[in-house]
């Protein structure tokens, strides 16, 4: 089993059925995912924002290509045609994978709401990822036990 699949599992494993399908791809297990984060953003679940952020991220950092290009091409760039996860961003989404989906935003978006959602990240007043990502989980600084590090 890839070790994205085994990821997965251990995160969503109410999904199994979904990405253990023999035509299953990573890009359709974020096709899944993406309206998951839409309704944890709009219920406020902390727990499940963790998850699939985490998750995400997790594949950003990977070497393989087709497992952080589906991050970013299957979720980070569907992430501001939502009201609610485009206006939490800068809250879940780390500057420097901004930086590597900047440019798929940008096609995405108006100009002045990429600009808007730009300066969110790049704000020198602003208090930092780390900050602002604990406000946003009022504190909470629990991660899955999976994707600790």
């Amino acid at each position: 089993m890839s070790t994205w699949r085994q990821k997965a599992l251990v995160s969503f494993p109410d999904l199994r059925g979904e990405f253990q399908r023999p035509d299953a791809t990573i890009y359709t297990l974020f096709f899944e995912l993406l309206p998951r984060c839409v309704e944890a953003h709009q219920n406020d679940d902390l727990f499940e924002l963790e998850k699939i952020y985490a998750f995400a991220e997790w594949c950003m950092e990977q070497k393989a290509k087709d497992i952080w290009n589906a991050a970013a091409v299957s979720f980070y760039e569907h992430l501001p045609d939502h009201p609610r996860t485009l206006r939490d961003m800068a809250h879940w989404v780390t500057p420097q994978i901004f930086a590597q989906v900047e440019s798929l935003l940008q096609w995405r978006m108006t100009p002045s709401a990429f600009e808007k959602l730009k300066a969110e990240f790049c704000n020198e007043q602003d208090q930092g990822f780390d900050d602002r990502h604990e406000k946003a989980t009022r504190g909470r600084k629990r991660q899955p036990r999976f994707f600790r590090k």
